[in-house]
């Protein structure tokens, strides 16, 4: 089953990957010469990527993309998917077909809040947003981390037929959130969903 939301810090699937099925990073760069729009297969999703960034995937938790540019504890863009009918970390429940967007929002924030690698969660705004022309929410909160260093996380989740999709972006709030912030903005604003039978 891929991870759930809030199964892993996004900083640590590296980690966990490599412990689980023996595999490495594989970053490549992304510059002048990547595809624009650029296919990412494992999760049926089209987008223009951030220059000057490198991106990583790993097939085996589900074909999650990875993007950073300084390094992962720096800034991170992730973009990932899970079938709606799998259970949500630490909830006890899925994402059900009666659901609103609104629903589907709190219940990733629930998970969050039960992570292990977060505290003092403060959500600063929770909207709906359009990503792709689909019906997405939006998510801004800062939280602090293992180590008590102050983090703040755009996250959109946008169900898709079968699935549920999240695209999030996380910073230390000093310095690297703002810096960066419009380069995830963009990305988003450039998704293609190309979701069979959706």
């Amino acid at each position: 089953m891929p991870p759930s939301p809030g199964a892993l810090r996004p900083a640590l699937l590296a980690v966990a990957c490599a412990a689980a099925v023996g595999c490495a990073p594989a970053w490549s760069p992304i510059n002048e010469a990547t595809p624009k729009p650029y296919g990412l297969a494992s999760i049926e999703v089209k987008a223009e990527l951030p220059q000057g960034w490198m991106s990583a995937t790993y097939p085996p938790l589900g074909g999650v993309w990875l993007f950073t540019r300084h390094g992962q504890e720096l800034e991170e863009i992730m973009l990932r998917r899970w079938k709606k009918t799998d259970i949500v970390k630490d909830t006890n429940r899925s994402v059900r077909e009666n659901m609103t967007l609104q629903d589907i929002a709190d219940l990733s924030l629930d998970s969050r809040r039960l992570d292990d690698g977060v505290g003092a969660l403060q959500v600063l705004e929770n909207r709906p947003a359009s990503v792709g022309g689909r019906e997405c929410y939006r998510l801004d909160y800062r939280y602090r981390d293992e180590i008590g260093l102050a983090r703040r996380t755009i996250e959109y989740g946008c169900p898709v037929g079968a699935w549920l999709y999240r695209f999030e972006f996380q910073a230390p709030v000093q310095y690297y959130f703002e810096r960066h912030l419009d380069d995830f903005e963009t990305l988003v604003g450039t998704i293609e969903f190309t979701t069979r039978g959706a």
